[in-house]
């Protein structure tokens, strides 16, 4: 196989896998409330990609190109530990997000507002943080059973929110 057709089926690799990392995160349904996350293979799928865009890049002319493709590899590098780190939980004892950055807990009692927007759900807590959850990708009947989960948990909180 000659350079320029691995370089090439390296660049095809490295757009394919971050097609699959870019897909949408996935709802279970657990005995203690509800999950979001993304699949592991799709962080495993931006790791292959950043791979593939790395070997595929220092050989490209001019230099400017090769600096771009390693630029993206290492975004998509960054891509993949986002997707393996990111986890929602909507449990009895309010929501919980982690992030790269650690880990974010609202209670339900302490829920201030909820903003439903078109491709995101807010909560707020009083005086304190803000848990935003994507819901670009999903399908209207997740965001649908992410949203009644939200609002019964609401509901059920021990202490009133305001939000009744």
């Amino acid at each position: 196989m000659s350079p320029r057709t691995a370089g090439s089926a390296a660049l095809l690799l490295a757009a394919t896998a971050a097609a699959v990392a870019l897909g949408p995160p996935r709802l279970t349904w657990e005995n203690e409330g509800l999950r979001v996350q993304h699949p592991l293979h799709q962080a495993v799928a931006a790791l292959l990609g950043a791979a593939a865009l790395a070997a595929a890049a220092p050989p490209l002319r001019p230099r400017a190109l090769a600096a771009l493709g390693l630029v993206g590899a290492l975004g998509l590098a960054g891509l993949a530990v986002q997707r393996f780190a990111w986890k929602v939980e909507a449990v009895e004892a309010g929501l919980h997000e982690r992030t790269l950055a650690g880990w974010t807990r609202i209670a339900w009692r302490d829920v201030e507002t909820v903003d439903s927007r078109a491709n995101a759900v807010v909560l707020r807590a009083r005086g304190g943080p803000a848990i935003a959850l994507a819901t670009r990708g999903l399908v209207g009947e997740d965001r649908a059973r992410l949203e009644r989960t939200i609002a019964r948990r609401l509901r059920e909180s021990p202490s009133p929110t305001g939000l009744r």
